[in-house]
């Protein structure tokens, strides 16, 4: 599989920071979980289709980077990339951009299947990998 790619924009809004007015260290993982959220909407999987098909995606890793301050009403952004096919976890590649394409933060976040009937860890459903060979 390729690596596949996608980006948001976002504008810093004045909840995003903390007093000194750059981005509360807490709330990039909030705007990198909307990235996630739109990339799987781009490939056909929406939030609420996967967890109506009985599987939720939970993080299980976090590791985040931080380089430079994203500031209050600063337009921002977000590219969210994959470079595996999903076998049991889903790790997705995110980097914040300032506007003059300086990298801000990056960061590598793996979720993991897990059926909610059982509340086990699972594999990727066999639907969610054709989506991602059709990439």
């Amino acid at each position: 599989m390729a690596q596949i790619s996608h980006q948001i924009e976002h504008r810093v809004l004045y909840a995003d920071t903390d007093a000194m007015g750059v981005i509360y260290y807490a709330n990039y993982l909030r705007i990198y979980e909307a990235g996630r959220s739109d990339f799987m909407r781009k490939i056909g999987c929406p939030n609420k289709k996967m967890t109506e098909s009985g599987i939720v995606c939970p993080a299980i890793s976090v590791n985040i980077e931080y380089l430079k301050f994203a500031k209050f009403d600063q337009n921002i952004k977000v590219v969210t990339s994959v470079k595996n096919k999903p076998i049991t976890k889903l790790e997705f590649i995110q980097e914040m951009f300032d506007e003059e394409n300086n990298l801000l933060n990056k960061a590598i976040i793996t979720l993991v299947f897990v059926n909610t009937k059982t509340n086990k860890a699972t594999r990727c459903p066999d639907w969610l990998l054709k989506l991602f060979e059709k990439l």
